[in-house]
């Protein structure tokens, strides 16, 4: 019998070891299985038995031990070891794989299991399933609005292809960026044609305009080296230009009073000069007698030419006409054209001064010519006509006599049309009526503006284009006129223009509607669709998250929150395991959320292949013992939420 007994006991040592090696070798088997949970053994020994107990110490004797002989060894456990294992991207988007405790809830034969393993994939019906055994992936349904309810239930996961995502209409466009606050609005400037004066006698003669004979402007006087030469029937006498007279008797000349007053000198008794009402130099000769005059300046020896000849007593000969530029001082009634021809203005003439600012007709204003009234004058008029606040305002040019208009900064303050004009006066109608070639626009109008066009959508997903437009105000500091622009069908009902004020830091102080509306109200024109009803967000009263007003480029961007019509194009698991549908219209919404479910003693688990696990009699839950009944095993899923990632666990 100890024989037998022996053999027995290797024998359970050699059975129990082979289910060791049965355990190693399904390790190492399944080293590539996905989701896979490697076992281990635990051996103990078999029962002992006692060949003779135990004895107590005496006083005549020590005790003894017990004698026993092991039977052997058996398997106390084979345990699955859920350690975290390695994960790999594998680009798929419905590879998933849990980080932590937890198990996948498929459901097979209407029957729930449990998996590590989240090779998933959809089948032709939508439903996301175990691409092994096609067993449906188990979780929670959210509705139209991407929202999982909660308690909802716990069910299959189908996502039906071609799902829509219905449109919705704009309701607020939020704004973003600068404007420039260096910037500064340029005004339109208008010039007339060259407007001269009688020359009284005291201007340089190089630039005088003469006419009659020459019909030139005199250049080229060379000072100390320029010379007119006169001589009568018994005197000749040379006069020298120069840029500043000494006085008279010094025989030089600046202007034409200077020359006549040394003629007066020099020829006294035989020759008086003197400059009459029209600007000429006029001989009167004493006695009868021949003069002759003569320069090295041809143009201002032509304009004296008509002082030569032979004179009788008493007898008037006269040079060509002088004309000077144009001065604020002069008189109206003494204004000529670029030809030396006289305006033809006189006392009790009326003036009509007419045109438009920003494209809206000004009110008319006569302007009454006096004796008095001076070329300054009917520039203040015309400056006050058309209301112009800048420090130039009208002006006239000093080196042509021309009128020059220098309108406010901005297209909005632009001067156009220009109209001025006086009944039965055509030399002065010639320079400033509104004709071709009158008036010469030497500088275009230019707003300081920044504009940024945003997409929007109405209730039927129709798109529309509005074009939001930031003016710099000219004449307000730091004030822009804001302004909304649509290209279609459209109608913009109410809100459509305001204004926008900042601080002196750039902060916003103030947006609003120049009609009181609170949003821009658009009719969407040729469809069905509502009024859109959009909320403008430039940002916080005082901060800086908005529109700014700084020094810089003036950049623009807008965002709204509409859109139209979407298709699911593409869906993506995210780390709290919900799928998320991308739509065709940009649209991001929740279809479905994976759940998982934990177990106290996930070891307690059964393996049924597949990579899946099912609950058995101590799988962690709580058990209770009911009277008169067996005990019984309460299988509840415990669902929790936890990390997903786009992952193969091994």
């Amino acid at each position: 019998m100890s024989f037998l007994r022996s053999l027995f006991s290797g024998v359970s040592g050699l059975r129990n070891h082979q289910i060791m090696m049965d355990v190693i070798g399904n390790n190492i088997s399944n080293i590539n299985t996905i989701g896979f949970k490697a076992a281990r053994v635990s051996f103990s020994e078999a029962f002992a038995q006692m060949l003779r107990g135990a004895t107590q110490p005496s006083a005549e004797s020590g005790g003894t031990n017990p004698l026993q002989v092991g039977l052997g060894m058996n398997v106390s456990s084979i345990d699955t070891i859920f350690t975290q294992g390695n994960l790999e991207t594998t680009g798929q988007v419905t590879d998933l794989a849990i980080q932590g405790n937890g198990f996948f809830i498929v459901k097979k034969g209407g029957r729930n299991y449990f998996t590590r393993a989240g090779a998933f994939r959809f089948d032709a019906n939508g439903y996301l399933v175990d691409s092994a055994t096609g067993a449906i992936v188990q979780g929670k349904m959210a509705d139209s609005s991407g929202v999982v309810p909660p308690g909802a239930k716990l069910e299959d996961i189908k996502i039906p292809f071609g799902q829509k995502s219905p449109a919705k209409a704009t309701s607020l466009i939020k704004l973003t960026g600068n404007l420039n606050a260096g910037g500064v609005p340029k005004g339109n400037i208008l010039q007339s044609s060259r407007v001269y004066a009688v020359e009284d006698g005291n201007s340089d003669i190089n630039d005088l305009l003469a006419t009659g004979t020459a019909n030139t402007i005199i250049t080229g006087m060379i000072s100390g080296s320029t010379t007119v030469t006169i001589q009568d029937g018994t005197k000749v006498k040379t006069y020298t230009y120069v840029s500043k007279d000494g006085g008279v008797g010094d025989g030089n000349f600046r202007t034409l009073k200077d020359l006549v007053d040394e003629i007066n000198n020099d020829f006294a008794g035989s020759l008086t000069a003197s400059i009459d009402s029209q600007g000429r130099i006029v001989l009167t000769s004493i006695v009868n007698q021949n003069v002759s005059i003569s320069s090295n300046n041809r143009n201002f020896e032509t304009a004296l030419s008509g002082l030569n000849g032979n004179y009788t007593a008493n007898s008037s000969k006269g040079s060509d006409k002088f004309s000077r530029v144009a001065r604020a001082d002069d008189l109206l009634i003494n204004l000529r054209d670029a030809q030396g021809n006289d305006l033809g203005l006189v006392a009790g003439d009326v003036i009509t001064i007419d045109g438009k600012v920003g494209g809206k007709a000004i009110s008319t204003v006569n302007f009454t010519v006096s004796s008095t009234s001076t070329y300054k004058d009917f520039a203040d008029a015309v400056k006050n006509a058309f209301r112009i606040n800048n420090l130039k305002g009208v002006e006239i040019d000093k080196n042509t006599g021309a009128l020059v208009v220098n309108a406010d900064g901005g297209k909005a303050n632009e001067i156009t049309d220009l109209n001025i004009s006086a009944t039965g006066r055509d030399n002065f109608n010639s320079i400033f009526e509104n004709k071709p070639g009158n008036w010469l626009e030497v500088q275009k109008a230019e707003d300081v503006e920044a504009s940024t066009t945003v997409t929007v959508y109405d209730s039927l997903g129709n798109r529309h284009n509005i074009t939001l437009k930031f003016v710099k105000d000219a004449t307000t500091p730091n004030q822009w006129i804001w302004t909304a622009q649509v290209g279609g069908n459209e109608v913009i009902v109410a809100g459509g223009s305001g204004k926008i004020v900042f601080n002196s830091d750039g902060s916003i102080r103030s947006f609003f509607f120049d009609d009181g509306s609170s949003t821009l109200r658009i009719d969407p024109g040729d469809n069905s669709a509502n009024i859109l009803d959009i909320v403008i967000d430039p940002g916080k009263i005082g901060e800086f998250a908005g529109i700014t007003q700084m020094e810089g480029t003036s950049s623009l961007i807008a965002d709204q929150d509409g859109y139209g019509l979407g298709f699911l194009n593409t869906i993506s698991v995210n780390e709290d395991g919900k799928i998320l549908g991308v739509f065709s219209n940009g649209t991001v919404r929740v279809l479905a959320q994976i759940l998982v479910a934990t177990f106290n003693n996930p070891t307690g688990l059964l393996r049924v292949g597949d990579n899946m696990f099912d609950i058995s009699a101590y799988y962690g839950e709580k058990r209770r013992e009911e009277k008169g009944e067996e005990r019984k095993e309460k299988r509840k899923e415990k669902g929790r939420e936890v990390k997903i990632r786009r992952e193969i666990k091994r």
